[in-house]
């Protein structure tokens, strides 16, 4: 518990220095991205467009304007303007022309860079450049329609005196009649500029009203309730117990018959709410139970009790008594398809067995500070549970295990939290296909037994203190399988794994990449590496306590891992290498004798230190890694598909750099045609 309680310390300075930063904000990232893609767009798309009408031109007169050109009858046009006064319209003399592309790009780039450089003045700077573009292209083609009109040749032989063409609308001028309006390529840049300005509020509104946050729409409940009607009418049977807004849910739960189903409408319901008998709740259109901050909001206490379909909200913020939004105390409960917030704690299980828990989304008190929120979902002295499908953030660890055995944590994406995943004394639990993202620590594994992880996601857990995608602390029977463990200030830290002697840990075809460190070793660890892909870390391995290179096995069954920095060869065609590979930094004996320089670390400092031991090896230090069977070729690699808004981005930045270059070359091109 004094580990405990000394983790916890620095995870709440770690905290207060995240809420330091800013956060990266998803939503607007995807909006800027999206914005630049509409921009380059609508540089190939004509902008405005005029139609002259007279009835000696059957056929009308167009004049298109895009951003870098005109196009149409424009002879035809300047031989009409020769006879009244007006000048020739010349797109040469047109600097607009000229300058549109490297505005235009330019902007760009501002997006791209304001979308992963998030800065509150970049963003309104943005924002301003967005609107500038639309408007300020109507308020230029209005001075130029002005200055046509009115720089005219008094001699002319139709002259008609000063006049002004409307830049949006009709205009009438002698017997010609102009029509005008922006087309496709305006349009466009008025979407980027609203995409860039409302989109990630309306994205936020949209997605707050549709979880409800007050009385559910009257829509919802009516069409609830003329579906439960059908349903009953069709089967001929009654649909149960129905509880209507105003009604006392608690009074209606007292009076249900054991073992029915209790139907509520939608609204807002008055908790706690005690659920003492086997019985199904299910809410329509998304009821709220609302416990007016006063312990608990539900609490199931029966064995075989479903409740799904709420919205649970306002526990007591006592940190003290550990008040939650919905505690389960009996055995084998049913929670699922619940929106739990504004809680201490989200969903606790407790000294009760054999539980599913799925497809919630948890979040505690967002306003609080990282440490004084409780744990999304929180086991103790529980056991036999299936937690899946489960969406958890703004707490302080997202699933927190202690005591308790056997359970199956699978598919919850857990963001945003202290700890991701927090094991205290849990033994015998399966962790499979999670994602573990922008968390202070990913994983926090400590005192347990016979776990098994795979097909999880541990990614961009960089806390100053920690950042840890996974820290294994006095662990005995662990094995990682097919794990992605990427952009995480240290991957791993070990310590005490395994702990007891016969024991292992066991990681094997994992891809640990793109860390500061991959592997943050103690002298107490003896674990087995195999097939796993060490890929664009900075550090491979750093060390506490003395040599490593013999305390752990960097093979199983013969077979090695892959190093990025491996320069050996493969002479027989195995896959391994021939020459064992070695890891060893100057650097870290520095430290050692003198932990000062520690002030150093990640810097270029610590990185000439390095390259001179290699390329004058006057003294050389023991390795910490001898992996004698290295791979030529890594087993996993980072999927492009690692999270939807990733991918999102990356095509959106990729469209957009793509097509700069190409409109670049096609407005270059034109313009040496015209010119020429």
């Amino acid at each position: 518990m004094a580990m405990e309680t000394a983790t916890s310390s620095v995870t709440a300075t770690a905290a207060t220095g995240a809420r330091a930063a800013v956060r990266f904000d998803r939503l607007w990232a995807g909006c800027a991205l999206i914005a630049a893609v509409l921009m380059v767009v609508a540089f190939f798309l004509p902008l405005w467009k005029m139609t002259l009408l007279a009835p000696q031109y059957p056929d009308d007169i167009h004049l298109t304007a895009y951003g870098t050109d005109m196009t149409g009858d424009l002879q035809e046009i300047n031989s009409l303007n020769h006879y009244a006064g007006v000048k020739a319209i010349d797109p040469d003399n047109v600097r607009e022309l000229d300058l549109f592309p490297f505005l235009l790009f330019g902007f760009v780039a501002g997006l791209l860079a304001a979308a992963f450089w998030q800065r509150r003045l970049l963003r309104w700077a943005v924002i301003a450049a967005a609107w500038g573009f639309p408007l300020g292209f109507l308020a230029d083609l209005q001075y130029w329609l002005w200055n046509y009109g009115h720089d005219l040749n008094e001699d002319a032989p139709l002259y008609p005196g000063p006049f002004t063409p409307k830049v949006l609308g009709e205009t009438q001028i002698v017997n010609f009649h102009s029509e005008t309006m922006v087309t496709w390529g305006y349009w466009f840049m008025v979407a980027a500029a609203l995409v860039v300005t409302f989109g990630p509020w309306t994205v936020r509104f949209l997605r707050t009203s549709w979880q409800n946050t007050g009385s559910a729409p009257r829509v919802a409940s009516v069409v609830g309730a003329v579906l439960l009607l059908a349903g009953a009418g069709l089967a001929g049977q009654p649909t149960g117990a129905r509880a209507a807004a105003g009604q006392d849910l608690q009074a209606m739960i007292d009076a249900a018959a054991p073992g029915s189903t209790l139907t509520v409408q939608a609204g807002t319901y008055n908790g706690p709410i005690v659920i003492d008998k086997t019985l199904t709740v299910e809410g329509v259109g998304w009821p709220v139970i609302d416990g007016g901050r006063k312990g608990d909001v539900v609490k199931i206490t029966a064995d075989g009790v479903t409740l799904r379909g709420f919205v649970i909200q306002g526990s007591l913020r006592e940190v003290s008594d550990e008040p939650t939004g919905i505690r389960l105390n009996g055995d084998r409960a049913v929670v699922e398809h619940n929106r739990v917030r504004d809680v201490l704690y989200g969903i606790t299980l407790q000294e009760s067995d054999g539980h599913i828990v799925r497809n919630n989304s948890v979040q505690s008190v967002p306003e609080f500070s990282m440490e004084r929120r409780g744990h999304a979902l929180y086991l103790y002295y529980t056991n036999d549970n299936l937690l899946e499908g489960n969406d958890l953030s703004y707490a302080k660890d997202g699933v927190f295990i202690n005591f308790s055995a056997r359970n199956r944590v699978i598919g919850n994406r857990v963001t945003d939290l202290r700890y991701g995943i927090h094991f205290m004394y849990a033994d015998e639990n399966e962790i499979i296909g999670n994602t573990f993202r922008d968390n202070l620590t990913g994983a926090s594994i400590m005192y347990s037994t016979d776990l098994y992880f795979e097909g999880n996601e541990f990614a961009n857990n960089r806390s100053f203190a920690s950042g840890y995608g996974i820290l294994f602390k006095d662990v005995d029977n662990v094995e990682l399988v097919d794990n992605l463990v990427h952009h995480n200030t240290i991957g791993l830290s070990m310590e005490g794994a395994p702990l007891t002697p016969g024991t292992y840990v066991r990681l094997r075809d994992n891809l640990i990449g793109f860390n500061q460190v991959a592997l943050f070793l103690s002298t107490t660890v003896g674990a087995e590496f195999g097939g796993n892909s060490f890929t664009g870390n900075l550090r491979q391995v750093e060390t506490k306590g003395g040599s490593l290179e013999h305390s752990n096995h960097w093979q199983i069954d013969g077979r090695g891992n892959y190093w990025d920095d491996y320069q050996g060869y493969d002479a027989n065609g195995d896959g391994m290498g021939d020459m064992p590979y070695h890891y060893r930094t100057a650097y870290d004996e520095l430290i050692k004798d003198n932990a000062a320089l520690k002030a150093f670390s990640y810097t270029p400092a610590q990185t000439a230190i390095d390259l001179a031991s290699r390329w004058f090896p006057m003294y050389t230090n023991p390795p910490t890694v001898v992996d004698d069977h290295p791979l030529m070729g890594p087993t996993m690699r980072l999927p492009s598909s690692s999270g939807a808004n990733s991918r999102l981005w990356a095509t959106l930045a990729v469209a957009a750099l793509a097509l700069a270059p190409l409109t670049m070359f096609k407005y270059a091109g034109n313009n040496l045609q015209r010119r020429w």
